[in-house]
């Protein structure tokens, strides 16, 4: 059981690495930008990380870890801020490459509706408790300037749609569904309170704030490396 979470990491990479080489999306070539985008984001989000963990906001059950450490995180969960950014963008490439007849505008229009509403609920419900006033304040102001700019990111929200898929099976087994105890805590004096299952309500928007993050990102980087290539020499 102590390999439980290194599993899961490794389940959430396997595919998304192996289908890396298709033709048609051919995300190997992008890996640059990929692995630019998951350390952009992905160190603030375990400074983040760092310091919840340090205060109790969560920690982790070493039953189901290996027990090596980076400061107070397990390596596992430091995977998990690259496997899950590689998947994301991943899956953001595969609707690029097969979505371009699809016209998103109105799924679009509504995922931005839901989760600025859905926000404004965490905020108000969770006010004054770390982790549900953090990530929906970030939350809602990401969710805001990108509404704003649905024309420039039309793939985005399918893309972090579809994302939630894996993340609900991963972040349900971590959170307790089908182990005796959780391999992630929490403490819900800092959170709503309100789980789907057993995930907090919170890590909705925690994984649009990560998801999205690294797609906009990843993307910035594709299109500077494709502006560069493009640009003839003076």
């Amino acid at each position: 059981m102590n390999t439980l979470y290194l599993l899961l990491d490794l389940g959430v990479i396997i595919f998304p690495f192996l289908l890396s080489f298709d033709k048609k999306v051919h995300y190997v070539g992008d890996w640059g930008a990929t692995f630019g985008a998951l350390l952009i984001i992905g160190i603030p989000f375990l400074i983040h990380d760092y310091f919840f963990t340090e205060m109790g906001v969560w920690g982790f059950n070493p039953d189901y870890l290996t027990g090596h450490y980076i400061l107070n995180l397990p390596i596992e969960e430091v995977l998990f801020f690259v496997v899950v950014p590689y998947a994301c963008t991943f899956v953001y490439a595969c609707c690029k490459a097969y979505f371009t007849k699809f016209n998103f505008t109105t799924f679009n229009k509504a995922f931005y509706i839901g989760i600025l509403l859905y926000a404004l609920v965490i905020f108000v419900i969770g006010f004054g408790r770390w982790y549900s006033t953090m990530v929906a304040m970030v939350a809602f102001v990401l969710g805001l300037s990108l509404w704003f700019k649905q024309k420039d990111y039309p793939y985005v929200p399918i893309a972090v749609s579809l994302s939630m898929i894996p993340f609900f099976i991963m972040n349900s087994v971590l959170t307790g569904s089908f182990t005796p105890e959780p391999i992630v805590w929490y403490d819900n004096l800092q959170n709503v309170g309100f789980r789907w299952g057993t995930i907090p309500a919170e890590d909705i928007l925690y994984s649009f704030l990560l998801v999205a993050g690294n797609i906009l990102i990843f993307r910035f980087l594709v299109e500077r490396k494709q502006n560069e290539k493009s640009t003839p020499f003076s």
